[in-house]
């Protein structure tokens, strides 16, 4: 039993490391964060700046490698579109986050408990 949760836990940390890959490789086709977050007349020095200052001069691997350590200590970064922490966004959420997955559950319980006896009671006219 034992050797089975560790077999999970093991592919739990590969799927995870492979969607991380993806999403990650996403951001990098969407545009240049630097040009969004500068304004139109910044000169050429300006966005080496802040693309030294973001690690975005360095290469993919040690990107993705940052941007994994990063995530597993909780640290997301800021947000590139709103501008503040992305672990403050993710916590203003949460309640409403919370809440949606609380109605749905009780949803599918309300829903999912009475088709489950009334199939069971009656199983014989669905064979």
């Amino acid at each position: 039993m034992i050797a089975f949760v560790l077999r999970r836990a093991l592919q739990g940390v590969l799927v995870m490391l492979v969607v991380g890959l993806i999403a990650f490789s996403l951001f990098n086709f969407v545009g240049d964060p630097v040009a969004q977050m500068l304004p139109p007349e910044a000169t050429q020095a300006d966005r080496d700046a802040m693309r030294h200052t973001l690690g975005l001069d360095r290469p993919f691997y040690l990107q993705f490698a940052t941007f994994i350590g990063n995530a597993v200590r909780g640290n997301f970064g800021m947000s590139l579109r709103i501008g503040r922490p992305v672990s403050a966004l993710l916590a203003e959420r949460l309640p409403a986050t919370l809440e949606l997955a609380l109605v749905a559950s009780l949803i599918g319980l309300a829903v999912g408990i009475p088709v489950g006896v009334y199939t069971a009671l009656h199983r014989d006219a669905w064979l």
